[in-house]
């Protein structure tokens, strides 16, 4: 039997109606996580690879602090996430010493 056509249009509708009610939620609530979710649905960029961005990112920020995020896409496929980790250190790479003058040679005189 059948289902008739006005209860399969209800179901839309209905899910029509509690997206639209989750997004204004979402929106009043945590606007920044909004923010994020309407760049995803808009896009089609899937979630699982920015979940993984962030884990990246995080693992930089919780390390020293300092490093690089490199998505590595192939073919419309991000195929790896390399997060590296840096050492800030600001030195000099060579040390100026002061000119202490010349080493002289002293003669033994037997």
């Amino acid at each position: 039997m059948k289902k008739p056509i006005v209860e399969e249009v209800d179901y839309y509708k209905q899910q029509s109606k509690n997206e639209y009610s989750f997004r204004q939620m979402l929106k009043t609530v945590k606007p920044d996580l909004y923010v994020l979710f309407d760049v995803l649905e808009s896009t089609g960029i899937n979630f699982f690879v920015i979940v993984k961005i962030i884990r990246a990112l995080n693992n930089v920020a919780i390390g020293t602090g300092f490093g690089d995020v490199t998505i590595n896409i192939q073919n419309g496929k991000a195929l790896f996430i390399h997060a590296d980790e840096s050492d800030r250190i600001g030195e000099d790479l060579i040390i100026k010493r002061p000119n202490r003058g010349s080493i002289e040679i002293v003669e033994d005189k037997v």
